[in-house]
This record gives C-alpha cells, structure tokens and sequence, in this order.
C-alpha cells in the first residue's frame, strides 16, 4: 500500500483506465507552454552550470560561478540578474529548480516511444522511468537538492514543480480527467515519485534496476488500490506533512 492513515480512501475505479477508454472529462488545468526560456540569459547561465559543473561540484554557488566565469561573463554585472541576487541560498535553489523543469521538459522527447505501449499505466511507468534516470549523472548530490526542497520558505515552490510533473506524467499516459480523481491521482504519483527518488539515493544496482522496480511496484499499488481523498482539505493536509516526513525521515537515515 503506497499511503496508510486515515486520510487514504480506497477509489472503486481504477486509477489507470485503457487509454482507448472514452473519458467524460477533460482536463482543463493542464498547460502547453515552454518550461524553459533558453533564450534568457539566466537559464543559460543555470543550464551550463546544471550541464557541465553540478556533475562533480554538486548543487552550489561553485557551480553557478564556474558556469559564469565558462561563459566569460562578469560576475559583478550579473547581481540583480535572477531577480534574487547572487546569495548562496537563492542561487543554489534557482539551480536546483532549473534541474527539476529541465528534466520534466526532456519527457517530451519519449512521445513517440510512449506512442507505442497500451495502456494508461505502462505510460506512466515508462515516463516515470525515464525522468527517474535523468537523475543519475547528479545523484551523488541529490541529497543536498531533496533536503533544501523541504525547507519551510522552499516547500511550496518546489512542491508545485513536483506536482506539475506529476500532470504532465497522467497527461502524456492519456488521463484527461478534470474531476476530483484528477487531484488523487496527481498526488499520488507525486509520492511515488519521491519515495522511488529517496529510493534511488542508495540504489546500487546496474542501471538502478532495482529503483525501476521499486517505482513500478509503488504505480501498481496505485493501480491496484487506488486512492481518493474526500476534499482539497486533506489534499493540503497530505502535502503539508507527508511527503515532507518522508524526505526528512530518509534523508536522516543518510
């Protein structure tokens, strides 16, 4: 079971319906826009940075400054350019974020490859297994991202992020739904997500195959059981306290 506890309702329906299925909703919270503007110079900036310096220096202020001396660029032109500053925290959290929309405007490369399978629910696993992967060239850092993401003053921001992406994954699987199943569901996958991240840290498996099975046993118990929650209230409750405790509790385990 992916979630205990009293705020867990078990759905009747399944959460991954056959793609060829005739849905009664569509959604209308789900958007089409870039993730990235590449053509601003601050994303470039945090593009090299993410690129060619957090691989072996981490997710740090190094890494941005060696991106901006890579670029030839004059650091003390450059203060107001993220419309933070340049302090070690907002930076570190700007390269941090760049790395979550990157790696969740790369899923739309599989469109074509995720074409080809079924169902709803090996749509999901696919894509949830290549997003999962865009993680190894930086896991080893990992740990600094996911704790700065459960900071109180950083919560909300990064848990939308998390959560976008877990309605593009429903999306891109063929989920058009706009009732209250659409927020079970985004959810859902957002824990299951996080829990295989966590997962991931310690992973030593080939090619993290070990991971790919955990992710897919947490979607199956999505699919299997199904979870409904009976109001935005607990929908609050759950991203306010769960998904922080389970971050938290991971990462004290080291």
């Amino acid at each position: 079971m992916l979630f205990r506890g009293s705020i867990g309702r078990a759905c009747v329906r399944p959460v991954f319906a056959p793609t060829t299925a005739i849905r009664g909703f569509r959604s209308v919270y789900h958007v089409e826009s870039p993730i990235i503007d590449d053509s601003k110079l601050e994303n470039q900036i945090l593009g090299r940075a993410y690129n060619k310096f957090v691989p072996t220096h981490g997710f740090t202020k190094q890494s941005v400054d060696l991106a901006i001396a890579d670029l030839q660029l004059r650091p003390e032109n450059l203060g107001g350019l993220f419309g933070i500053g340049l302090q070690v925290s907002d930076v570190v959290n700007e390269l941090i974020m760049y790395h979550l929309k990157h790696t969740r405007a790369s899923l739309s490369k599989y469109h074509d490859e995720a074409g080809k399978l079924a169902t709803e629910g090996a749509k999901v696993r696919f894509y949830m297994q290549k997003r999962l992967l865009d993680n190894v060239p930086i896991i080893k850092y990992y740990h600094q991202a996911l704790g700065r993401m459960i900071l109180p003053t950083n919560l909300g921001t990064f848990l939308t992020e998390l959560h976008n992406l877990s309605d593009d994954i429903t999306y891109y699987s063929g989920d058009k739904s706009n009732d209250f199943a659409w927020y079970s569901k985004r959810f859902a996958l957002s824990g299951a997500f996080v829990q295989s991240e966590l997962f991931m840290l310690g992973d030593t498996t080939p090619d993290y195959s070990a991971t790919i099975s955990f992710m897919n046993d947490r979607v199956s118990d999505i699919d299997t059981l199904g979870y409904a929650y009976n109001s935005m209230e607990e929908w609050a409750i759950f991203n306010g306290i769960s998904l922080v405790n389970l971050v938290r509790s991971q990462l004290a385990r080291g």
